[in-house]
């Protein structure tokens, strides 16, 4: 027999039985991993799969064991970022394990499982990161009600913790379950929420959203006897402590906590806003002002009433009446000095 003939046969054989053993490999990317969570409970413990999967949205499976069975309850895709969550883990000294039960709202570190009770009926829930779904790529989990010998997924609660900036906050006291949302720097919007029939109800949203005259625009909607009911209003822009009355024309408070303030939108025009100590706008007026410059006195009139602001405070008048809301002793900030340059005010 021809060597060379011989020798191509084995070979094709050979190659053949290598395929059998390589080809397997070749069709799949490399072995998935395994990560243990930290160790968030007696009863359960969880373990999250790499998928490698490169046709999927995620690249992981979440399991959560049965202690004692080793029986499977809850298998949830993911997408993790394992990087990430090793590198936390790193930093709180966890060895190879993922971290649980670590949320920091609303930006911070929040963990890939959460197990603790979340609708008040004393039975610890779970919630398992789903990806990165919230405000700003954050995080996005799913939500497990404890029933039984088992968990049951919530759509309500899962949805809360869906879109929002972080996890939502717990109030054990109140038992309130409470979320913030944003667009930009202008827009925020905070929600309460009850428990009511094993689902969360919205009881109280915010919405804030700052104008073009640096105010606040609040809508506020309020739960009553079964219905939201809207209420929209001004408020003071929100500064810190004591850094406020620079921000204005001018500006002082009062005994009582209220304040008033002289401020300008589109650079000339000015506006008389009276607020209550909590900032919301009682009184706003951006119509035409008169300065005395000699008394240093601005005045306008919102019909019936005169209004006079001095570095005294501001005196009310009316036909039978005037009253003098002295400012604060050590409140005022900003100065009265060139109100000409505004459109509505005429010097005299």
């Amino acid at each position: 027999m021809d060597i060379y003939f011989l020798s191509k046969k084995i070979s094709k054989k050979a190659f053949a039985f290598l395929g059998l053993f390589v080809l397997p490999f070749l069709a799949y990317p490399a072995l998935a991993q395994t990560y243990q969570i930290q160790d968030f409970s007696d009863d359960y413990y969880a373990i999250i799969k790499s998928t490698n999967d490169a046709d999927s949205e995620t690249n992981s499976i979440v399991e959560i064991r049965d202690a004692k069975t080793k029986k499977i309850l809850i298998s949830q895709p993911a997408d993790i970022d394992i990087d990430y969550e090793l590198d936390n883990s790193e930093a709180h000294q966890l060895g190879d394990k993922i971290s649980a039960n670590i949320v920091s709202l609303p930006y911070g570190e929040s963990s890939v499982l959460i197990y603790d009770d979340f609708n008040f009926d004393n039975k610890f829930d779970l919630a398992i990161k789903d990806g990165r779904y919230g405000c700003y790529g954050g995080p996005s989990y799913q939500v497990y009600l404890k029933q039984g010998r088992t968990f049951v997924h919530s759509e309500g609660f899962t949805e809360l913790a869906q879109g929002n900036c972080g996890f939502f906050d717990i109030d054990e006291d109140a038992q309130t379950l409470h979320t913030m949302t944003k667009s930009g720097a202008a827009w925020h919007q905070y929600s309460d929420y009850k428990v009511i029939n094993n689902k969360p109800v919205a009881v109280r949203i915010v919405e804030e959203e700052y104008n073009y005259k640096g105010l606040l625009s609040i809508l506020e909607k309020t739960r009553v006897n079964g219905k939201m009911v809207e209420n929209q209003y001004q408020q003071l822009a929100m500064y810190e402590e004591g850094d406020d009355s620079s921000r204005y024309v001018y500006g002082f408070d009062l005994d009582n906590g209220k304040k008033m303030i002289l401020d300008s939108y589109d650079e000339d025009h000015l506006y008389y806003a009276f607020a209550d100590k909590d900032g919301k706008i009682e009184l706003y007026y951006d119509g035409q002002f008169i300065y005395d410059a000699k008394q240093k006195t601005l005045s306008f009139t919102n019909k019936p009433v005169v209004y006079e602001i001095n570095n005294k405070g501001i005196t009310v008048r009316n036909s039978n009446k005037t009253v003098l809301l002295k400012a604060k002793v050590g409140s005022v900030g900003g100065n009265l000095n060139n109100l000409g340059r505004f459109e509505n005010v005429s010097v005299k």
